[in-house]
C-alpha cells in the first residue's frame, strides 16, 4: 500500500511539472511561479491530492543541496575568496539590519522579545533557490549584482545554525528541543578533514571511478558525495547545503567538473521543482478569508524592509540606484530555512500555532510574488533614446552602401577600402560609431530604414547595397525599401538563419549569406584535413556539400510552411549528398 501511495505521488509531481511549466511559460510566467501553482493546486488549500506537504518538503531540500553543489562546481577557492566582502560585509550588514527592523516591529505590535527575535531572525532570511533560479532566469548570477547577492545567501545559510541555537536556548523548556551537538575541536578537525580529502584524494578517486567507463558509476559517486558532504556537515551541526557547497568547490579546478554538473543536472532540476511545489502546498490560502489584513501587513512588510535595506547597503557598494534596488528585490522573500526556524519556535511553545502558520503563508506568498515585482521592476527601465541628429553625409560618389557596420560590415569595408572601392557606411547605434571612429573607421550616424538616409548614402547612384544589420526586422524593412525605390540596386543580405533567409528571398533578394554558414564549412574543411584528407579532397567535399546546401535551399522556399514537405525533402537531401559524396571518394580512389 505504501509502495502505491508513493508510485501515486511522484506520478502527481511528474504530471505536475509537465502541464504547468509549459503553460506557464505560454502564458509568460517563469518556472518557480508555475511550480508554485501546481503546488498549491496539488495542496490541502486545493484539491488536496497531497496531505503531507511537509514530508515533501523535507525530502525536497535536497534539490536545494544539490543547487548548491553545482555553484560549488562554478567557483574555484580562488573566486570564493574574492567574495569575501560580499560573504562578511554585505550580508552580515543585511542579516542584522533586517533582523533588527523586523524583530523590533514584530515586538511594537506586541509580540514577546523572545518570540520577536525568532520572526526577525527567520523574516530576515531568503530563498536562496529561489533567487538563484532568478538570477538564473535573467541573467545575473556572473554579474557583479549577482555575486553580492550570492555572497549574502552564503552568510545567511552560516547563520542558520547559530539562529536555531539561539530558538533553542529562548525556549521555555529548552529540554523539549533535542540538538546534536559536536565539540567544537571535533567540529574544527572534522573540517580539516574535509578539505584535506577534497584535495588529496578525491581527485585520484574521481579518476577510479572514471577509469571503469560505465556513466552510471560516475553518476552515483557524485550523487553519494553530494549527500554524503551533506550528512556530515549536518552531523557536524552545520548546514547540510554548506557541505555540498564545500564538496563542489573542491571540486572545481577538477577535470571532470563539467561531467559531474552535468549527471547532477537532471536530478537539482526535478527535485527544484519539487521544493517550489512543496512550498506551494504549505501555503494555506484559507487564512486570507480570517486574517488578511495581518498577512498583507506582514507581508509588506518584510517586503519593503529587506529591500529598503539591501538598496542601501547595495549603494554603499557602490552599485547605482536601480542594481541596488534590484539586488533588494531579489532577496526580498522569505526563505526556506524559515520554515525550519518558525516550526522549532512552534514546537518549543516560542510562537503559537496560529501566528506560526500566518508567518508560513506570508513567506511562501513572498516566494511567490517576488519573481512578478522584480520581472515588472526590469520591465520599467526607460529605453535610452539617442537625440543625435543623423549625420551629415558629404560624399560624391560610392558604389557599395553598407548598412549595419558590425562584425559584418567592417570586415567588408575595410576590403573595399584596400581596394580602392568607394563606399558609404550607416549604422544607427551612436555609441558604436563613435568606437569605431577612435579606430580610425568611416561610418556614418544614421537609420538605413529612413528613405532620406539612404538619399544621403547615395544609394541612388549606388551599384550595391550590403545589408549586414543585426535585427532581423530591420534588415527586412530596409530591403523592402530597396526594392520599392532603387530597383536598379543589387541587395547582398547576411541572413541570421534559414526563416530569415526565406522573408528575404519572397522580396525577391536573391544573394544571401547565412551568417555562420562560411564560418562552419572552414572549421569543417580543418576537421577532414585533421582526419588525414589532403587539403584538395578536404576542399572539394566541402564545395559538394555547399553546392548541394545551396541547391536545397532554394528548392525549399516553395515549401517554407509546409512542414511535411519540408521533411520530406531534407531526407531526400541526405540521400543525395550520401551519393554525391560517395561518388567523390571513388573518383579520388
Amino acid at each position: 500500500m505504501e509502495h502505491s501511495s508513493l508510485l501515486t505521488s511522484v506520478l502527481l509531481f511528474l504530471l505536475a511539472a509537465v502541464i504547468f511549466v509549459p503553460l506557464g511559460k505560454r502564458l509568460g510566467a517563469g518556472p518557480i511561479l508555475s511550480y508554485l501553482a501546481a503546488g498549491i493546486i496539488l495542496g490541502p488549500g486545493g484539491m488536496a491530492l497531497v496531505s503531507d506537504p511537509a514530508a515533501v518538503l523535507h525530502f525536497a531540500e535536497l534539490g536545494v543541496v544539490l543547487m548548491l553543489f553545482v555553484l560549488g562546481l562554478e567557483l574555484n577557492p580562488s573566486k570564493l575568496w574574492e567574495l569575501r566582502s560580499a560573504i562578511f560585509g554585505l550580508g552580515s550588514g543585511q542579516l542584522l539590519l533586517s533582523w533588527a527592523a523586523i524583530g523590533g516591529l514584530a515586538w511594537g505590535f506586541g509580540l514577546p522579545v523572545e518570540a520577536a527575535l525568532v520572526v526577525g531572525a527567520a523574516l530576515s532570511l531568503s530563498s536562496t533557490a529561489f533567487a538563484v533560479q532568478l538570477m538564473n532566469e535573467h541573467r545575473l548570477l556572473t554579474t557583479p549584482l549577482g555575486r553580492d547577492a550570492f555572497g549574502v545567501l552564503l552568510l545567511q545559510d552560516l547563520a542558520v545554525i547559530p539562529m536555531l541555537l539561539l530558538t533553542a536556548y529562548l525556549a521555555p523548556n529548552s529540554a523539549q528541543i533535542e540538538h546534536h551537538t559536536v565539540p567544537w575541536y571535533w567540529t574544527s578537525l572534522a573540517l580539516i578533514g574535509f578539505v584535506l580529502v577534497g584535495k588529496y584524494l578525491l581527485p585520484r578517486m574521481l579518476r577510479l571511478v572514471a577509469s571503469s567507463g560505465v556513466r552510471e558509476v560516475l553518476t552515483a559517486f557524485a550523487l553519494l558525495l553530494v549527500m554524503g558532504s551533506a550528512e556530515l556537515m549536518e552531523w557536524l551541526g552545520l548546514s547540510a547545503g554548506m557541505g555540498a557547497f564545500l564538496a563542489g568547490i573542491m571540486l572545481a579546478n577538477s577535470s571532470y567538473r563539467h561531467q559531474l554538473e552535468t549527471d547532477i543536472e537532471p536530478f537539482k532540476g526535478l527535485l527544484l521543482g519539487l521544493f517550489f511545489m512543496a512550498v506551494g502546498m504549505s501555503m494555506d490560502l484559507k487564512l486570507f478569508l480570517t486574517d488578511p489584513l495581518v498577512i498583507l501587513g506582514i507581508l509588506i512588510s518584510m517586503l519593503l524592509i529587506k529591500t529598503i535595506v539591501l538598496m542601501l547597503l547595495g549603494r554603499i557598494r557602490h552599485h547605482k540606484w536601480r542594481p541596488s534596488i534590484a539586488l533588494g528585490l531579489i532577496l526580498a522573500e522569505g526563505g526556506e530555512f524559515a520554515f525550519v526556524l518558525l516550526s522549532q519556535a512552534q514546537i518549543s511553545g516560542i510562537l503559537g500555532d496560529k501566528i506560526a502558520q500566518i508567518l508560513v503563508l506570508a513567506i511562501g506568498l513572498s516566494m511567490a510574488i517576488t519573481p512578478l515585482l522584480f520581472t515588472l521592476f526590469r520591465a520599467t527601465k526607460a529605453k535610452v533614446v539617442d537625440t543625435r541628429l543623423p549625420d551629415t553625409i558629404n560624399v560624391t560618389e560610392s558604389e557599395v552602401v553598407i548598412a549595419g557596420f558590425g562584425r559584418v560590415g567592417q570586415i567588408t569595408g575595410r576590403i573595399l577600402a584596400s581596394s580602392g572601392v568607394p563606399f558609404v557606411a550607416l549604422d544607427k547605434d551612436a555609441s558604436h560609431v563613435d568606437v569605431i571612429r577612435k579606430y580610425g573607421g568611416e561610418v556614418y550616424f544614421g537609420d538605413a530604414r529612413r528613405l532620406d538616409m539612404l538619399m544621403s548614402a547615395g544609394i541612388a547612384r549606388s551599384r550595391l547595397l550590403l545589408l549586414a544589420v543585426d535585427s532581423v526586422e530591420d534588415s527586412i524593412e530596409i530591403a523592402q525599401q530597396v526594392k520599392m525605390h532603387f530597383p536598379h540596386v543589387n541587395i547582398i543580405a547576411r541572413a541570421r538563419d534559414r526563416n530569415h533567409a526565406y522573408r528575404l528571398m519572397s522580396l525577391g533578394v536573391t544573394d544571401i549569406f547565412r551568417e555562420t554558414l562560411g564560418s562552419a564549412l572552414g572549421a569543417s574543411e580543418k576537421v577532414l584535413q585533421g582526419l588525414g584528407l589532403s587539403q584538395v579532397q578536404a576542399s572539394q567535399r566541402v564545395k559538394i556539400f555547399a553546392d548541394h546546401d545551396k541547391k536545397l535551399f532554394i528548392e525549399s522556399v516553395a515549401h517554407q510552411h509546409d512542414l511535411a514537405a519540408l521533411v520530406d525533402l531534407s531526407n531526400r537531401g541526405k540521400a543525395e549528398l550520401e551519393s554525391l559524396m560517395r561518388g567523390d571518394k571513388e573518383n579520388v580512389s
